[in-house]
């Protein structure tokens, strides 16, 4: 199952790979080129025939959006279609297109996150993978499901977390969390004190993430778990990781 879900992750940060357009942008009234020149194609795709070509210091206007594909018009009333990449050689009130400030303002609109994490949970390596969906560019909510394989048992781990973000505008972003699930310990020991066993779990999280490019995060955590136990005290448990998501 856990093999599963890693390739649903990995396959849709490759198949929706194309980021939002900076609001700003899209919503401008007019653009200036700012290169030698801008070729517009007859359709949203690069598929579509070049049908026009508006050249260095002209201005276009932003008549809507599809997908990574801007419909624009040009002095003459002459419409086609430019990608959104072709944004960055334009600007807008003299300011030209930021790059980076277009794919922070991706992150901050983004409404589901994915991906995978790789790390260590009390000495036992561990991965897990997750699915989140931000209700507001601060606050967020994630399923994740891990595995801890360990030398004397292995365990399997399925929480809900929510997280806060105080700060989305930066590119390294800091977030806090809390939220709880459940651990399943399966000893590799034939011993018969040697049980398999299932704990509630209370857990509270801190990290970061990078915003590298697009629609990709650099992502690093420590989370500290309660496993409520039937013994006297609950056990600790801290778990370091290290990943990488995707967002859309």
């Amino acid at each position: 199952m856990l093999n599963n879900l890693l390739k649903i992750i990995i396959l849709l940060g490759f198949i929706l790979i194309s980021p939002k357009l900076l609001a700003e942008s899209v919503q401008a009234n007019s653009l200036r080129i700012d290169v030698p020149f801008v070729e517009l194609h007859s359709g949203p795709s690069a598929g579509y025939p070049v049908v026009h070509i508006v050249e260095k210091n002209e201005n276009i206007i932003v008549l809507l959006k599809r997908t990574s594909w801007l419909k624009v018009k040009d002095k003459r009333g002459i419409e086609g279609w430019l990608h959104e990449e072709d944004l960055f050689g334009l600007s807008q009130n003299g300011k030209a297109i930021n790059q980076e400030d277009n794919y922070q303002d991706n992150f901050q609109n983004r409404t589901v996150e994915g991906g995978v994490m790789f790390g260590d949970l009390e000495g036992a390596n561990f991965y897990n993978v997750y699915l989140g969906y931000a209700f507001t560019p601060v606050f967020s909510a994630e399923i994740s499901a891990g595995k801890a394989l360990g030398n004397i048992s292995d365990s399997n781990i399925y929480e809900v977390m929510l997280f806060s973000q105080p700060r989305p505008d930066w590119t390294v972003t800091p977030y806090i969390g809390i939220g709880g699930g459940v651990i399943d310990t399966q000893p590799h020991s034939v011993l018969a004190d040697s049980e398999s066993r299932q704990n509630t779990l209370m857990s509270a999280a801190a990290g970061i993430k990078y915003h590298i490019a697009r629609n990709f995060l650099l992502r690093a955590e420590y989370k500290l778990s309660l496993a409520l136990t039937d013994r006297d005290t609950n056990e600790e448990i801290h778990t370091w990781k290290i990943g990488f998501s995707v967002f859309f």
